[in-house]
């Protein structure tokens, strides 16, 4: 299991869907930290793999919500399997954790 701290190791603000929105966006964070969870095989166990800490992230926008998160939905049925998997500690409850549930419910788009 691995822990990362989000806003200190990729930014604070996690607003871009992709690199033709902006720097530091989605695909790039899923791919550099969650890319061991990119396939099937690895969601049959749902143990914690990964704990993200969010206590250095001031914002999480809906669009980088859904690319880094609910794209991992095609793996899964539940929203509530995915925080089996990763595990998020130190989130705002009421905006940010809410941003994040409301995208997996919605399921990914592109």
């Amino acid at each position: 299991m691995i822990t990362i701290d989000v806003g200190k190791e990729f930014h604070s603000r996690l607003a871009h869907r992709n690199e033709f929105v902006g720097d530091f966006h989605a695909v790039e964070f899923r791919k550099k930290y969650l890319s061991t969870l990119d396939n099937a095989e690895t969601w049959k166990n749902l143990e914690v793999e990964i704990i993200l800490d969010f206590s250095h992230v001031e914002t999480i926008s809906p669009s980088f919500a859904n690319e880094a998160f609910a794209y991992f939905m095609q793996y899964i049925t539940m929203p509530e399997d995915f925080f089996k998997k990763i595990k998020i500690i130190n989130i705002e409850k009421t905006i940010d954790l809410k941003t994040i549930e409301m995208e997996l419910n919605e399921r990914y788009h592109e």
